[in-house]
């Protein structure tokens, strides 16, 4: 058996590694750069859920507090010391008062009818539904 030499081509020979070649062999930085417009979006997001969430809270508490909440809840012994009564054309306060007071004087009856119904001025509109006191 004698030995054979075998004849290897050059181009399929790796180069040696230059500076140039590790540079480029690297793996790729996974520092990305966010865009401007990515940031602000961003913040405008963040900060509308942070606006939305403070007022939810707000209005949550806030309802607690509506006077129309407290009024509607009145105990049944209240409920008892007025009636309904629906306003006529050509109805005023005094003449409500002189149909509805007894033994009492009708300007003590148009003030708690005025507080009863928090009426800011004197002005009756036909079918205005007012509550009158019965006491």
């Amino acid at each position: 058996m004698t030995a054979q030499i075998i004849e290897f081509p050059m181009d399929r020979v790796r180069k040696p590694v230059t500076q140039r070649a590790v540079r480029s062999i690297q793996p790729y930085r996974n520092e990305v750069q966010i865009r401007l417009s990515v940031k602000i979006a961003r913040l405008v997001i963040l900060s509308g859920l942070v606006f939305g969430a403070l007022s939810l809270v707000f209005l949550s508490v806030s309802s607690g507090l509506s006077p129309a909440q407290a009024n509607s809840e009145t105990n049944t012994s209240t409920k008892a010391n007025f009636a309904y009564v629906t306003v006529m054309s050509g109805e005023t306060l005094w003449t409500l008062a002189e149909r509805y007071s007894t033994n009492q004087d009708p300007r003590d009856f148009i003030a708690n009818l005025v507080a009863l119904n928090n009426l800011e001025n004197t002005d009756l509109t036909p079918g205005m539904q007012l509550a009158l006191p019965l006491n």
